[in-house]
């Protein structure tokens, strides 16, 4: 078995495009800089629904002290404090596949 990490988020309409993307980019470099990613997903929403996140983040580890590595891990801290000035929605739910 192993975990499957889930992040739903958005930004605030008034972050600049630019902002947002840079972030998704830092984002994306986690798989190549921390070991215990599995796998890696992070897609933009369609944007056909209301009160859809417009970002979702699927991450797998081996374990729970796999994925708490992860969250610990300096890339990881950094990538988080350069999204939390401009997240206004987060979301997150772990289970075991």
């Amino acid at each position: 078995m192993t975990v499957k990490h889930v992040v739903l988020f958005d930004y605030a309409e008034t972050a600049p495009e630019a902002e947002i993307q840079a972030v998704i980019a830092g984002l994306n470099t986690l798989p190549a800089a921390i070991d215990e990613i599995r796998d890696w997903s992070l897609v933009e929403d369609l944007g056909k629904r209301p009160g859809s996140f417009r970002f979702c983040l699927i991450a797998h580890f081996d374990d729970m002290a796999a994925m708490e590595r992860y969250l610990a891990h300096p890339a990881h801290v950094k990538a988080v404090e350069r999204a939390m000035p401009i997240l206004t929605k987060l979301a997150e739910h772990d289970h075991l596949v």
